[in-house]
């Protein structure tokens, strides 16, 4: 798998990440039945909080049950938190304690009421505190595998259709066969898929106990939207162009191995002609020799002319059977 794949599946996971906290306009409009709980939570009848108070009192939400990809899954989970949740106040508002959310923490019921008109000890408020923190990295977790399936999808989506296409033009140039190219597209895909869930859990649990990281990865989400259309982009075209360059290496090389066999085919010529040419130097040294036998005058002259015929007749392949005349000499 390509580095080129491994982030385009890690952009497009992120970019579809959607993390949203619950608004109390979210809460009017999806859960109405809760309105009064943070407006007039821990309030003596009668009175009630400023939009500003409630809002402080959303805050004391654990932020990740607070969290869903929009406003009607984020109203659905702060509604599930606040199911058995009571405002209980810090000091007691018998004993002049104010009703301001800074004096408020949100605790189950039962501990609530068993306490009464008693003032929270420091060992309670640590431990609602430490409560709210575990509550707040569960469902973290929570978010971020929720998240994490449809990232592992994108990440797959994302990288099947570049690997089936970089497998299939390797398969054109005989770099691999179907069914090898059938299994690194599969591993591809489940590598795309792993990168892109991994990313998705990542990200949505920085983003979902972290409601700053959640506002800027909304604002940025368009930008990586259009980043990782780009990078598919640009990964379609490498891989034509990688392509183009293998077949463009690939005959190179023919021509090489094409110009490195008639070069071989050049030299045995070259040698055979050589050969032709020391023959045509032999037969032509022995028709000088026939042609220009000894010219020494009388009976010896004439008996060295004919020896010298006889062994230039044998050079040339005839021997006594082939003449009569020659025959009359053994």
């Amino acid at each position: 798998m390509s580095e080129d794949s491994n982030r385009n599946a890690g952009v497009n996971a992120a970019a579809n990440c959607h993390v949203h906290h619950v608004t109390l306009n979210d809460i009017a409009l999806n859960i109405s039945e809760k309105v009064n709980h943070l407006y007039r939570g821990g309030i003596r009848q009668g009175a009630s909080r400023t939009d500003l108070q409630a809002q402080q009192m959303v805050d004391k939400i654990p932020a990740s049950h607070r969290a869903g990809v929009d406003g009607k899954s984020a109203a659905a989970r702060t509604k599930e938190y606040l199911s058995n949740k009571d405002a209980s106040h810090i000091k007691p508002h018998s004993k002049g304690g104010s009703t301001d959310p800074s004096n408020l923490k949100w605790e189950d019921r039962s501990p609530n009421r068993l306490r009464g008109d008693k003032p929270m000890t420091p060992k309670e408020q640590k431990a609602l505190d430490t409560k709210a923190n575990f509550d707040n990295v569960s469902g973290t977790f929570q978010r971020g595998l929720e998240a994490g399936v449809k990232g592992a999808v994108i990440g797959a989506v994302t990288t099947l259709p570049f690997s089936f296409l970089r497998n299939a033009l390797r398969v054109s140039r005989g770099k691999m066969t179907a069914q090898d190219a059938a299994l690194e597209t599969g591993k591809d895909t489940l590598i795309g898929g792993a990168v892109g869930g991994v990313t998705a859990v990542t990200v949505t649990t920085v983003a979902a106990a972290f409601p700053p990281i959640a506002i800027a990865l909304t604002a940025i989400s368009p930008v990586l939207l259009i980043a990782g259309g780009a990078g598919m982009v640009y990964e379609f075209f490498k891989i034509l162009d990688d392509h183009k360059q293998q077949i463009r290496e690939y005959y190179e090389s023919l021509t090489e191995q094409q110009l490195g066999y008639l070069q071989h085919i050049a030299d045995e010529m070259t040698y055979e002609y050589k050969k032709v040419l020391r023959s045509f130097d032999e037969e032509r040294a022995l028709s000088e020799e026939i042609t220009n036998p000894p010219r020494r005058a009388g009976l010896e002259g004439a008996f060295e002319r004919l020896e010298h015929a006889i062994i230039n007749a044998e050079r040339a392949g005839l021997c006594a059977a082939n003449t009569k005349f020659l025959s009359s000499f053994d």
